[in-house]
């Protein structure tokens, strides 16, 4: 079976019920010039337009079907952290969009899991949040943006979630989110082709060096868009950590031990670099990812998995077999 990572899902009320919690906050819905509905705060656009492939099922079934995908692990669009809310709000709207999720897989059991969304703007709610969706709704992952309002996963006010999280043994799936520099790469789309893949590397470059897998080296991170740039400049880190003693404060190994316990999507975009990704990491963690139902994902994963030049027991890892494992599945 195929199992997808890295899909995108919004319940048709999200909007609405973003609006009612944040009506403090000057959230609004307004229309495209398709009448699509979008969300808007201060006036500036916030999330959309809400297309039927994010809330439509029916319409999402038949696309996997085509692309042969059985499984999706469903996750929050990143405008949907809504990190910047007070936390009690910010909890409140977790909660509803993780009772939806958990509707969603009620209603597909066998072709959709869900990974949860938390308030990361309270470490100690988002903690308790995770710990009821895996307790009680059966949720086995979380999806997380790179960093929370500027803050990084080296800053110590996270531990409480990391020490949840590790507990729980849910997986982490990292989505870049608030980029870093966004405001110098306007043009060209580069605030995706270059910001996402560049946020990313810092989020996890931070959590590295500022020791958080020497604190918690059981948490199991999934890093979005293969890693971004993180898997192809490795070495540069591990020159910096021989070389530079700002480097070497925190950890007690080489960067790269550390990376090697990292997870990937396979959205790389390009068969030498999946190729790369394997070869070094491994099947074992690198699985399969559309980013449905977005312009730059992957619309056939599983197409792009089956040109690599590997192993057939390595494409079956990667299509479906590390994923199920991670999050429970049977298959």
């Amino acid at each position: 079976m195929k199992v997808d990572i890295h899909a995108h899902y919004i319940p048709r009320d999200g909007l609405k019920i973003a609006r009612e919690i944040g009506k403090r906050y000057d959230l609004k819905i307004t229309r495209d010039e398709k009448g699509r509905e979008m969300l808007t705060r201060d006036g500036k656009r916030e999330f959309g337009p809400l297309r039927e492939e994010f809330y439509d099922l029916d319409l999402r079934l038949s696309i996997m079907d085509k692309a042969g995908i059985d499984i999706q692990a469903l996750s929050a669009q990143n405008s949907f952290f809504f990190y910047w809310m007070a936390p009690e709000e910010g909890l409140e709207l977790a909660q509803w969009l993780n009772d939806a999720f958990a509707a969603a897989v009620k209603k597909e059991p066998k072709r959709f899991a869900a990974l949860a969304t938390v308030p990361l703007q309270d470490s100690r709610r988002a903690a308790g949040e995770l710990e009821r969706v895996v307790k009680k709704l059966n949720f086995r992952g979380v999806q997380i943006g790179s960093n929370i309002n500027g803050r990084y996963f080296d800053d110590p006010g996270f531990d409480p979630f990391w020490e949840a999280a590790q507990a729980l043994d849910a997986l982490i799936l990292v989505h870049p989110t608030n980029v870093a520099g966004a405001e110098r790469m306007g043009d060209y789309y580069l605030f995706n082709l270059i910001g996402n893949p560049a946020e990313t590397s810092l989020a996890f470059a931070k959590c590295i060096f500022g020791g958080v897998m020497e604190r918690f080296p059981r948490l199991r991170f999934c890093l979005a868009h293969a890693g971004g740039f993180l898997p192809y400049t490795w070495g540069r880190m591990e020159r910096g950590y021989k070389a530079v003693k700002d480097c070497q404060g925190k950890i007690s190994r080489p960067p790269g031990e550390y990376l090697k316990l990292f997870y990937f999507d396979t959205i790389a975009h390009s068969r030498m670099a999946l190729e790369y990704l394997v070869q070094n990491f491994g099947a074992d963690h690198v699985l399969l990812g559309s980013d449905y139902p977005f312009d730059m994902g992957d619309p056939e994963p599983w197409r792009t998995v089956d040109s690599l030049r590997i192993g057939k027991k390595d494409k079956e890892k990667i299509g479906g077999e590390n994923a199920a494992s991670l999050l429970g599945i049977n298959i």
